[in-house]
Parts: structure tokens; C-alpha cells; sequence
């Protein structure tokens, strides 16, 4: 049965996981009091942020995963 969803995982660019990984956390304040984030926006970037420390401290991608 074709309910008209379609799911997929893609490979973050390497180049997107690195930059990520580089965001220290006073930039991360700064971006955060630019855009005007709540609090809990500010703890899931991070909370990304260190996802992509970890993938490249251990030589990993990252992937995204979608359904529509």
C-alpha cells in the first residue's frame, strides 16, 4: 500500500559536520541572541554541535534521516 510517504537517510557533507563541530560556545550565544532562540533552541544546537564533535573525533559521518 502507497500511503504517499517516502523515507531516506543522507550523508551530512563532511564539510557541514566540521563547521558544526567548530562552533564554540560563545558563538553559539551570539548567534542565539541574534535570532532571538529560546533556550531549548539554544540546547539542541548544542546538543547537535556535540554530535558532530563526536563524529569527528571518531572518524564518523553523520546522517539525517527524513520521512515525508
Amino acid at each position: 500500500m502507497d500511503d504517499g510517504e517516502a523515507a531516506g537517510v543522507e550523508r551530512i557533507a563532511p564539510e557541514t559536520v566540521a563547521a558544526l563541530a567548530d562552533v564554540d560556545d560563545a558563538r553559539l550565544r551570539e548567534y542565539a541572541d541574534d535570532e532571538l532562540l529560546e533556550e531549548y533552541e539554544v540546547e539542541r544546537i548544542a546538543a547537535l554541535r556535540d554530535l558532530a564533535r563526536d563524529a569527528r573525533r571518531l572518524n564518523q559521518g553523520m546522517y539525517r534521516w527524513s520521512c515525508v
